[in-house]
């Protein structure tokens, strides 16, 4: 497991902690390792994962089968990130709501296409033009979105921590700090008398 792909697991687990997500996080980190970063100075892309995650938390729980947003009894909005696709269009790469619940992958090269392009045209609230459209750097509901994902993305950034040498299954969340720590091996105690 990559140290990215180990930090989106624990960042995921932080935020939704019932739930499996390795499929979705796989899907985040070969999209995230494969293309160029969202952010300038962001070499090690745990910023653009950060930020997808947090997107992913809000829109859907981190559910990559999600359906919302229904309009006249027929869903619009598809996977973990709701990309709407009302009335059967396709995604600018030709994909349709049912290809992006059915593949990940799909999803979340379709959600950082949305973001490249939300972020040139309102690069204030690099999400309002993903959540609302057109007029979404002028929406105050849209930019109140765009400042709640990039928080909950800084609070990833600073409370999630993955020590790379260790196995995934070493790692667990502090309820009390809410941030991932690696386990400690408990130092054996002796309790027989002499």
């Amino acid at each position: 497991m990559s140290a990215l792909l180990a930090w989106v697991v624990a960042a995921s687990s932080l935020l939704a902690p019932a739930r499996q997500h390795e499929e979705l996080s796989t899907a985040i980190t070969n999209r995230v390792e494969a293309e160029p970063p969202l952010f300038k100075g962001d070499e090690d892309r745990h910023r653009t994962a950060a930020f997808l995650v947090a997107i992913a938390f809000r829109e859907s729980s981190l559910r990559a089968a999600a359906v919302g947003d229904h309009v006249k009894g027929k869903p619009t909005s598809f996977c973990a990130f709701q990309v709407n696709l009302p009335w059967g269009r396709k995604s600018a790469e030709g994909w349709t709501g049912q290809d992006l619940l059915e593949d990940p992958e799909k999803c979340v090269t379709t959600a950082l296409h949305m973001l490249r392009i939300s972020m040139r045209v309102c690069p204030q609230h690099p999400l309002a033009w993903y959540a609302a459209g057109p007029a979404g750097c002028e929406s105050q509901r849209a930019q109140r979105i765009s400042r709640d994902r990039m928080a909950i993305a800084q609070r990833l950034l600073r409370d999630v921590h993955v020590m790379d040498d260790r196995p995934q299954s070493s790692l667990f969340i502090d309820p009390r700090r809410g941030a991932l720590d690696p386990a400690l091996p408990r130092p054996r105690q002796f309790c027989g008398g002499a």
